[in-house]
């Protein structure tokens, strides 16, 4: 055979062809599992924490539940400073963690991690933020001359009012 003649391809069998189509079918499928089983689905345990409900007639204030947890909170820690179970430097620091859990409840944002120049920029957080810097002093000095009675009283009227 002359080496300028023109030979005809050579047919391929039709299994190849099948082969090749299942074989992308197989991968594009695999790809398809993957994808699908290895997802980060959200479960009930992932959702935030949901306020209490509030019971509350039409036009009454929705935060009543809300208010009346942390304020008895708040007494909790009256009661235990009475006692003498925790001196005024724990009273301080439990009252910021508990006016700062009210405010995340509030306002919808996870205020425990703020500081306080966050806090003072939140809208409405005036009163909030001037209490949690009142608390700064007594909280994490070696020694104070507050009595606890004023942060109290403080943190009562916050948690009435806002």
């Amino acid at each position: 055979m002359p080496i300028d003649d023109i030979v005809a391809p050579v047919d391929f069998s039709v299994w190849w062809t099948v082969t090749g189509i299942a074989l992308i079918a197989a991968i594009a499928a695999w790809l398809v599992f993957v994808f699908v089983h290895t997802r980060h689905r959200r479960t009930e345990a992932d959702l935030p924490e949901a306020p209490p409900p509030a019971a509350y007639a039409a036009g009454g204030d929705p935060f009543v539940d809300l208010r009346l947890t942390y304020l008895a909170q708040v007494d909790e820690a009256d009661r235990a400073f009475h006692a003498q179970e925790i001196d005024v430097r724990e009273l301080h620091l439990r009252l910021s963690s508990i006016v700062r859990e009210f405010a995340g409840l509030r306002r919808g944002v996870d205020t425990s991690v703020m500081t306080l120049t966050d806090i003072e920029h939140l809208t409405g957080a005036g009163r909030l933020a001037n209490l949690i810097a009142g608390y700064y002093q007594p909280a994490f000095s070696k020694f104070t001359a507050e009595s606890g009675a004023e942060s109290l009283d403080g943190a009562r009227t916050v948690i009435s009012s806002w």
